[in-house]
């Protein structure tokens, strides 16, 4: 049930309320904490965040941020800082929580450092507020994973009087078996013993929650169990910038006019299929496809070149074998870049290739909103939520399994139609305008947030319909 609290006083200015504070807020502006501690906050030259995103619209929509988060970058595996200007460039504050640094992304001491994110979360927040540091909240919007961030927000909010959102970015445990480190038979243990409680765990806090949010309608489908049937959901994907990339040229304008004599000028060799891969290589499934793919690629005398972006488990490995790959089909492994570099690559491609081992942490993942965005057409293997998206917009290829074989036969024939490819890169900029556009879609949340107490207050027969973000 969503509340509706009386406002906590303003304690009189010093150099740490005016920090955090602005001097006034308008009548209609409410407090939302955000509490993530893994998405990339500004300043560290990532790509944004969904956080991030839902803090601008937020922001747009004229309600005050603050996002708490690790100080520790879960990407870097560095110390972060945010900038010192980043309320007059954002609009919202950054606080970082002192936490423990970590190596992998499956150790005791990640695990740890979320423990330590989550406790001083909890205790800086509660004693911020009782010291009039700062004012209450009116919502707080915890991600998931990972759940000890929940568990914290979840007493948080109960001792605030405030609401709590749930974002599932990723239903844990089954995302998490490709990361633990060390032989197959190791993995399977301690799967065996860690998973069950795991989902046990998240079952049980999410049911403790006033709403909830989903990345994709699988990992909602995820959620309606009887601890959260009852609960508000909605599913928002994380979406792209369209507005970074530019819409791929038709293909009529890319064929070059005649000379004076009416013929074609001569053309040069025809440049390779470039085939962005992005995401992080944490599976080592997908480390052995890429190789055996550019290899299957190249018995076919397919001019290509997979050009794969992120970081990972398996990224150095596959800086150290993409050399050794020969013929016509070449890997360049492009490792953690920033976002200038990440937008010029991806306009630099033709097609956009979902490793299987990322959608099966991500049904909907951010990187094949990107490809959609730059006009890529969209190349995965086996059904699926992203899948059904691509096929019914005609923006790309879904081959029948994730062999290499039958990945390089689907990209065999894109490299040999060039009309067809493009369509579907035409196609899949249309879907992006359309369904992923990531300000629509933040935009669209924030409405949601606004509208949740209404339709609380409206079920419960209420004399006054009460306004979450309205003026208490």
């Amino acid at each position: 049930m969503l509340r509706h609290a009386p406002l906590i006083a303003r304690p009189s200015a010093t150099a740490e309320t005016e920090r955090w504070q602005p001097e006034q807020r308008h009548s209609r502006q409410r407090l939302v904490w955000l509490v993530d501690p893994i998405g990339a906050i500004p300043g560290e030259g990532l790509l944004p965040s969904r956080t991030w995103a839902v803090a601008r619209a937020l922001v747009a929509a004229g309600h005050e941020v603050i996002w708490w988060t690790s100080s520790f970058s879960h990407t870097r595996r560095i110390p972060r800082t945010p900038p010192l200007q980043i309320f007059a460039e954002e609009g919202f504050h950054v606080r970082l929580i002192a936490a423990r640094r970590y190596r992998q992304e499956f150790c005791r001491a990640r695990f740890a450092s979320h423990r330590d994110f989550a406790r001083t979360f909890e205790r800086v927040a509660c004693e911020s507020v009782a010291a009039g540091q700062l004012e209450r909240p009116d919502l707080l919007v915890a991600t998931l994973p990972p759940p000890e961030t929940v568990d914290s927000a979840i007493r948080v909010a109960h001792r605030l009087d405030a609401e709590l959102v749930v974002d599932v970015t990723e239903w844990w445990p089954e995302p998490l078996r490709p990361l633990i480190p060390g032989p197959a038979w190791l993995a399977k243990l301690v799967a065996a013993v860690r998973f069950p409680a795991l989902d046990r765990q998240q079952r049980l806090l999410l049911g403790r929650a006033d709403a909830l949010l989903a990345g994709s309608r699988t990992t909602a489908n995820e959620l309606l169990s009887s601890e959260t049937a009852t609960l508000p959901l909605k599913v928002v994907p994380t979406g792209s910038y369209v507005q970074d990339y530019a819409a791929p040229a038709p293909l009529i304008d890319r064929v070059p006019t005649p000379g004076r004599n009416g013929r074609q000028p001569v053309s040069p060799a025809p440049s390779p299929l470039a085939i962005a891969v992005g995401g992080d290589l944490d599976d080592k499934a997908d480390l052995l496809r890429l190789v055996d793919l550019a290899r299957a690629l190249s018995s076919r005398q397919v001019n290509a070149v997979l050009r794969v972006v992120g970081g990972g488990r398996w990224m150095p490995r596959l800086e150290s074998a993409a050399p050794l790959v020969k013929g016509a089909c070449r890997i360049e492994p492009h490792g953690m870049v920033d976002r200038t570099r990440y937008v010029s690559l991806l306009a630099d491609c033709q097609a956009g290739l979902v490793l299987p081992g990322l959608l099966r942490r991500f049904p909907l993942p951010a990187v094949a909103s990107d490809y959609a965005a730059a006009g890529l057409a969209v190349v995965l293997a086996g059904p699926g939520e992203l899948a059904d998206m691509v096929l019914a917009a005609e923006a790309g290829v879904v081959a029948a399994d994730a062999g290499p074989e039958t990945l390089a036969t689907a990209i065999a024939q894109l490299a040999a139609s060039p009309p067809q490819l493009s369509r579907q890169r035409q196609a899949a900029r249309r879907l992006a305008e359309q369904s992923l556009d990531r300000e629509r879609l933040a935009a669209d949340l924030v409405v949601w947030l606004e509208s949740l107490a209404t339709r609380e207050a409206s079920a419960a027969g209420g004399d006054q319909v009460l306004n979450l973000f309205e003026q208490r």
